[in-house]
């Protein structure tokens, strides 16, 4: 049982300086560095565009907002004309004067009129 432990024990012993250890020339650490540095200004150039985005995204959101009340408020304009124009129709109708309201027409019943009324006091004359 003993034994068993210590091989357990030399073989982790033996496993972590095999692969727990790296050591890196100066160059390769070097390198490293400039790598870790590159993805470090890479990282916060694409959370600087992150955040732009999102406030795209909220700009153009209240755009919609915007745009939603501006429609709707002129479908209700567009209504309102539309009944306006009814309406209007409607008057038109009723302000229209009638066949029987023609100038013409009174002109010719006058006529008529002052025609029979001399023609009467023409012959009630002429019989006296």
């Amino acid at each position: 049982m003993i034994m068993k432990w210590i091989i357990v024990l030399l073989a982790i012993s033996f496993s972590s300086n095999l692969l727990g250890q790296v050591t890196l020339s100066e160059e390769e650490a070097v390198s490293l560095a400039k790598k870790t540095q590159e993805l470090e200004i890479t990282a916060d150039s694409l959370n600087k565009i992150v955040i732009l985005q999102n406030k795209l995204i909220f700009t153009y959101k209240e755009t919609i907002i915007q745009d939603s009340t501006t429609i709707s408020s002129q479908d209700e304009k567009i209504n309102i004309l539309e009944n306006d124009k009814k309406l209007l129709e409607e008057k038109t109708k009723l302000v229209k004067p009638s066949w029987y309201e023609n100038k013409w027409l009174y002109f010719t019943y006058g006529a008529i009129l002052s025609y029979g009324i001399t023609d009467f006091i023409n012959t009630i004359t002429n019989i006296l």
